[in-house]
């Protein structure tokens, strides 16, 4: 069978483009703030290759990197005439993925199919809103396989575990289906018809880089988490061979031209043994090329020196929040003593350290937020990121968020963590969350400019990516921000 598999266009002009599939909370970037970035969509690409694996003609479309509209990409559909259409859906995004398969409807026989975390979540309500046949819930690369062939043979679908599906005027929700516990039984994802220098991570020093897994899930549990709470049932960590990850490190190199690569695993090091055996087997190897990892602050010391050994240029982390009762609120329980002397030795060793931090956590207080700030100011990362946490549904966040009254809507498109909050504290207010978002990226603004290498980084970076006439562009547009943010610091709206 012909499946086309599609993230298909959201939000995208002048002023913003939007971030989908591959992305942990899926939002909408302003093209003033920030890099471009453009996550590569893991679940879709491996779902291509494992069809074409089993014999299907299957391509990819990454509409939302392409930047594509809603036309083009239909047209891109028909053009392909596939017999099954895959569509990655978000929760900020849902209304879009939905029109998008009305609109689709209208001009193919093909049958219609929902992935991702929303569909995951709220199979049921995305089916009735739909004319879809069915949703792929979670992990779907051997799901997928599966139910392309029931539907070639006419096959009754009841028996395709880790699937939604209508049966009639009804939906059913067959069990789950258990995850893939070797990982290296998989094809590589897809890529060549992918357009990969799009895809490079704002912590990334290098372009172009490439992200690859090594693993899968997270031993971990924060409450706010779709990886470990709605894609990957608990027990969900698993480890790829680490000498076939260094094989797929050097053949990224060699075919896409990384200069850099990028595990992009929930948590690279949460498994000390794992991390220590793929620094090892990069040593064994010989492999030269940088790479970088999405990581776990509460890695030691002598790990960190073998995987700097290893080429290992930076490691991005979550610290989420500096408030102790809210770090027990999110089960994280991470020790914040901890996560300084792991910024400071990082230093040391010479790896970039990219914090990652939330506001809007369970029970979240002005006092709260202010602590974040001021820690995230005080463990001076050479790179941070800051989100409005936010409680997509699936996740134990949500359901707390329902039990105790804290949303303030359900319009789902307010559910981005970029630029707005759906929930209200009694001593925090969406608005209180939005300030401290806004005072965090003044105070980023601020450390950049006094670091002045990874300043000339991120310039020579973005020039990579633009040219010299979109490096000019995008700069015109940071100062015009850069203005607006000291001018608005003039009025008196400092930091408290």
């Amino acid at each position: 069978m012909r499946v086309m598999l599609i993230n298909s266009p959201w939000i995208c002009d002048d002023a913003r483009t939007s971030v989908k599939a591959g992305a942990r909370w899926p939002h909408v970037r302003s093209r003033q703030k920030t890099l471009p970035y453009y996550p590569y969509p893991f679940a879709m690409a491996y779902a291509t290759s494992n069809l074409k694996k089993h014999g299907h003609d299957a391509q990819i479309l990454d509409a939302v990197a392409l930047e594509m509209t809603t036309q083009s990409a239909l047209n891109t559909i028909t053009d392909f005439s596939p017999g099954m259409v895959v569509l990655e859906t978000s929760t900020p995004s849902i209304a879009y993925d939905l029109a998008f398969a009305r609109e689709l409807s209208h001009i193919s026989d093909a049958v219609i199919v929902f992935s991702g975390p929303h569909a995951t979540a709220l199979p049921r309500e995305v089916l009735k809103e739909s004319s879809a046949l069915a949703v792929l819930r979670g992990e779907y690369d051997e799901t997928i396989v599966e139910l392309v062939s029931a539907i070639e043979h006419g096959n009754n679908l009841m028996n395709i575990n880790g699937i939604a599906w209508r049966d009639g005027e009804e939906v059913r929700i067959n069990p789950d289906r258990p995850l893939i516990s070797d990982l290296d039984v998989l094809p590589y994802p897809e890529r060549d018809s992918l357009p990969m220098r799009k895809y490079t991570d704002p912590a990334c020093k290098k372009f172009p880089n490439v992200s690859i897994l090594t693993s899968r899930g997270c031993p971990h549990q924060c409450v706010f988490c779709l990886e470990s709470t709605v894609f990957n049932h608990s027990p969900s960590f698993r480890c790829r061979d680490p000498d076939k990850v260094v094989e797929e490190m050097r053949y990224v190199a060699e075919k896409y031209g990384a200069k850099e690569v990028y595990f992009d695993d929930s948590s690279f090091t949460a498994n000390r043994e794992h991390a220590r055996a793929v620094a090892k087997a990069i040593l064994q190897a010989g492999l030269q090329i940088p790479w970088s990892a999405m990581a776990d602050a509460r890695i030691d010391d002598q790990t960190l020196k073998l995987l700097k050994q290893a080429n290992c240029i930076g490691l991005k982390f979550g610290v989420e929040t500096a408030d102790r009762d809210r770090m027990t609120a999110i089960h994280k329980n991470l020790d914040l003593d901890h996560v300084q002397r792991f910024v400071k030795t990082c230093r040391s060793l010479g790896i970039a350290a990219h914090g990652t931090f939330m506001f809007g956590l369970p029970g979240e207080t002005r006092e709260s937020l202010q602590k974040t700030l001021k820690y995230a100011e005080k463990l001076r990362c050479d790179t941070s990121q800051f989100s409005v946490a936010t409680p997509f549904p699936g996740t134990p966040f949500y359901d707390q968020a329902v039990r105790e009254g804290w949303l303030i809507t359900d319009d789902w498109s307010q559910w981005d963590g970029a630029g707005s909050s759906v929930l209200s504290y009694p001593k925090c207010t969406p608005e209180d969350i939005m300030q401290a978002l806004e005072q965090a990226r003044r105070m980023k603004i601020r450390q950049l400019l006094k670091n002045p290498p990874v300043l000339a980084q991120y310039i020579w970076k973005l020039y990579q990516i633009k040219g010299a006439s979109g490096l000019a562009k995008d700069m015109i547009n940071k100062t015009r921000y850069l203005i607006g943010v000291r001018r608005h610091n003039d009025k008196g709206c400092k930091p408290q």
